[in-house]
Order: structure tokens, then sequence, then C-alpha cells
């Protein structure tokens, strides 16, 4: 009988772990696509969405830092992963279940929950496993995330169009315990660390990074929440509102991979710097144009939320001693997750105040103006 070399041991890791970024990144994504069926049954309005999309989003924010800080304490990462997609699985049926919007909006915060466990601990495992190319490895691992977000809005669509969007919620329970099942037989508990704190893992860096990192998602997510029903709104067919937010996702299996390995070669600082103002372009053409224009905006605005993806768990890990890694990574999702939670009803609200969806979207731009100076402060790499 042979045994696994570490090197092998390492690979495996990174494809479990993969499969997990999938399902985990697929369930994170199912909301917007969602959406259109949702509102037709219970008569919401954007605003009423936007609520909904903050239950959905809140306990992430909230949670990962604790989350984080308590698998250093105790090693117990796996366990932490594995009641993370099986708690999901229970938030996902009992929506399917719900017969007003108020029940879906409270059990809806299970799914946050359930988001709250895993980017923390999946970082762990992939920074111990890979520690000299961190953003390299991240980045691949973001293939996963991507074909979650990929896979999302098509599958969602399409199984709501055959089936009744009920029968297409509690069927994502499925795959989720599925990955749990996985994860319980694939990876093995953590060292602990009795003494790791959350304020041990915190310092002016690390907030900068979640800050700037909290500007970037409160932009992206906002578009990507509102994006089926405002071109359903505009007359698109649901169907093919949500392909075609498919088809604009697809640009993540390109952007983490090489947001991972810019991170190795010029630093977070670089990265981020260059992608908040990208950003900012591209909202701003985003707000003057309609038509093919503006989705090409959308895109980019995509890509480049995207690429930051592992820039953000890379840093974070860079910031925090090897034992502090779930904290580190909880306290920046943490913080990134309540400002992109904040941003939903903002946005909703205002586009219920303007009549406009787009006009309301476009009010991002001074958010990212922002994020662009917390990227300049941002430290240099060593």
């Amino acid at each position: 009988m042979t045994t696994a070399t570490p090197i092998n041991k390492s690979k495996a890791l990174l494809v479990t772990l993969l499969g997990a970024h999938l399902a985990n990144d697929f369930y994170g994504t199912v909301l917007p696509a969602f959406l259109p069926s949702v509102a037709e049954e219970f008569d919401l309005n954007y605003a009423e969405l936007g609520v909904l999309s903050f239950a959905f989003t809140i306990l992430t924010g909230v949670l990962q830092p604790v989350i984080g800080n308590l698998a250093d304490r105790t090693g117990r990462r796996r366990t932490v992963l594995v009641f993370g997609f099986v708690i999901g699985a229970v938030g996902f049926v009992a929506m399917s279940l719900a017969q007003s919007f108020w029940f879906i909006v409270g059990v809806s915060l299970l799914a946050g929950l359930a988001a709250a466990t895993y980017h923390p601990q999946a970082t762990s495992f992939i920074v111990n496993a890979y520690p000299q190319t961190r953003g390299k490895m991240l980045g691949l691992h973001g293939w996963g995330g991507s074909g979650g977000h990929f896979l999302a809005p098509a599958v969602v669509v399409l199984s709501v169009a055959a089936f009744g969007w009920r029968v297409a919620m509690a069927a994502i329970a499925i795959p989720m315990l599925v990955t749990a099942l996985v994860l319980r037989s694939r990876l093995e508990e953590s060292e602990p660390n009795p003494q790791a704190t959350i304020r041990g893992a915190i310092s002016r860096d690390l907030l900068l990074l979640a800050a700037a990192f909290g500007v970037v998602s409160m932009v992206g997510r906002s578009f990507l929440t509102f994006f089926v029903k405002m071109l359903v709104d505009e007359g698109w067919e649901e169907t093919r509102a949500g392909v075609l937010l498919t088809i604009v996702l697809l640009v993540g299996v390109i952007a983490q991979p090489l947001g991972g390995w810019a991170y190795d070669k010029v630093g977070g600082r670089t990265v981020f710097s260059v992608a908040i103002g990208a950003t900012v372009i591209l909202i701003a053409i985003f707000g003057l144009t309609d038509g093919a224009v503006s989705l090409i905006a959308f895109t980019g605005i995509a890509f480049f939320q995207f690429s930051l993806f592992p820039v953000s768990m890379a840093q974070a890990s860079q910031l925090a001693s090897s034992t502090q890694t779930g904290a580190a990574t909880g306290v920046v999702f943490g913080i990134s997750g309540l400002m992109t939670a904040s941003a939903q009803p903002v946005v909703g609200a205002l586009a219920e105040a303007t009549g406009d969806i787009r006009v309301a979207l476009f009010w991002l731009l001074p958010v990212s103006m922002v994020g662009l100076v917390l990227a300049r402060l941002m430290p240099r790499p060593a």
C-alpha cells in the first residue's frame, strides 16, 4: 500500500475545494435568477427585492469573522464546512415552501449562515498547502467559484420554466448535501490554535483591504442582483435574460486565475488599483449608454469584481499569521459582506424613487471612486 506524497495530497485538496467552491458559489448566485418569479408571486417591487437580497447576505457579513476565528481556535475547519452546506440545503428547502414574502425573507437567513462558513476555511486549507504560490492557487480555486456563478442563472431560469420556482429552489439542496458528504470524506481537520483571537488578526492594513473589497462587492453584487429583473422589465424574456447573465458570468473563469497570478507578481495594491479604476470607468459607460454597450460595460464590471476574489483572500492570509488565516479572511469577507448586504435595499429604494433601476445603479459611481482611494492607501508589497 502506497502513501500519497505531500504534493499529491495538496493537489487532491485543491481539486476537492474547487468542486466545493463551485457548489458554494452556485447557490450564492441563484437568487437574482429567482427574483422575477418570486416578485411576480408575491407582487414585490425593487425595494422589497432589495430587502430580500439583504436578508440573503447579511449573516454572511456578520458571522464570517466569528466562524473563521472559531475554526482557527478549534481546528474544526472540515466540520464547519460540512455544517455550512447542510444548513444551506435546509434553508433552500424552507424557502421553496414559503407562503409569504416575510417568511421567505426570514428563512433566507439560513443561506447567509451557510455562506459564512466557506471562504475563510477554504483559504486556510489552500494557503497552508501552497504558502509560496497562494495567489496562483487561490486563483485556480476561483475556477470552481466562477463555474458556479456561470451555471447558476441558466440552470435556475431553465428549471423554473420547466418545473416552477419552488421545485427548482428545493432541488438546490441536492448538490449541497452531496458536497457536504464529499468534504466529510475527503478533508482532514486542521491543527487547533486556542490562543487565536479576532482582535489579534485585525490590523489597519486588513481593515483597508476589507473596505476596498467591500466597495467592489457592493458594486458587483448590486449589478448582479438586479440584472435579470432589469432586463425583464425592459421587455426581455426571463429565460433569455438568465442565459445572458450566465454568459456574462463566464468571464470569471479568466478573471480569477488572472487576478491570483497578478497578485503573486505585483501585489494586491496594484491589482486593486487597476481593477477599481477600470470599474469607475465602466460604471460611467453603463450610466451614459444603453443596449449592447451598457451590457458590455456590465460584463467588464463583473470581470474586475471576480479578479479581486483570490487577491482579497491571498492578501488577507498574508496580513495574518498562518494560525489566524480563518479569522483574517473572515474579517475581510465579513466587512465586505455587511457593506454588500446594506447596499441592496438602498439601490432598490433608489430604483423605486427614480423609477429607473439603471439610474439607481449609476449612483454606485461615487462609491467606486471611494474604493479607488482606499486601494491607493493599501500597503505596497514587500
